[in-house]
């Protein structure tokens, strides 16, 4: 299937409502975006998305949809309730994406990305309550915090470790198979506290974690045609159904 970029305009205050009313208030509305896309679109809602609240072009959401039809079926139901239509402004518009990629292809990029790195649970018990990126519960660690924590059991000063540097190196090992990095930029970073799920043996429990929301922007070449597509569709790290990993392409030098 081609993929397609959707562009679907958003009422802000609307989704405050509907984010207090549900209790899925987060910093960054992505568990509730989550929520009312799911409601409004099940299984075709696009993913990974992108939340644009400061566009000059007004408030929307840009994500990619690999079932074009399944969407627009989906879009010309009723919606739930009156408060999920409320949330959505106008109609969505769908592009298509290339149906195919050429090996060496260079492309502007920009992504919002969560780098974090996977710990297991000898570690999140000895770990559980401390400062310094660990997300509590949720088995992740900022990388930044991870690779200060190396240097210093190596004997070294964590203060050197650079912030912008990990971050990159972090999204060039996450599109090895598919792209390379020509180069890339640090465009944004703060931290956040969002909501999100966990599974457990009494069932699935709603949680807050806090850890890091990075921007990240440069020049990209495939290398890897298919598996640049499947990229796409899937996002670059975690969290693809919250806001993150969405993969934004432009000509070079627009990225």
């Amino acid at each position: 299937m081609t993929l397609h970029l959707a562009r679907i305009g958003i009422h802000v205050r609307a989704l405050a409502g509907f984010a207090v009313a549900r209790r899925l208030s987060d910093e960054d509305f992505g568990y509730a975006l989550h929520a009312a896309l799911a409601a409004r679109f099940g299984d075709a809602a696009p993913r990974p998305f992108r939340f644009l609240p400061d566009h000059e072009k007004g408030p929307h959401l840009l994500g990619y949809v690999d079932d074009r039809a399944a969407f627009v079926d989906a879009a010309a139901l009723p919606p739930p309730d009156a408060a999920i239509d409320g949330l959505f402004d106008g109609e969505p518009g769908l592009r298509p994406m290339p149906e195919s990629w050429r090996e060496g292809a260079r492309f502007g990029f920009e992504v919002r990305v969560r780098p974090v790195v996977r710990f297991g649970k000898s570690v999140r018990a000895a770990r559980t309550g401390r400062d310094g990126g660990w997300l509590s519960g949720a088995g992740e660690i900022d990388a930044h915090t991870a690779a200060r924590e190396r240097v210093a059991r190596a004997g070294g000063d964590p203060d050197t470790v650079d912030r912008a540097a990990v971050y990159t190196d972090w999204l060039a090992k996450r599109l090895a198979a598919a792209a390379t990095l020509d180069h890339a930029d640090l465009r944004h970073f703060r931290r956040t506290r969002t909501l999100r799920n966990t599974h457990r043996s009494e069932g699935r429990r709603t949680h807050r974690v806090e850890g890091p929301d990075a921007l990240i922007g440069g020049t990209l070449t495939i290398v890897d045609p298919a598996a640049f597509a499947t990229l796409l569709a899937r996002g670059v790290g975690r969290h693809g159904g919250f806001g993150y990993g969405m993969l934004l392409l432009a000509p070079p030098g627009r990225g």
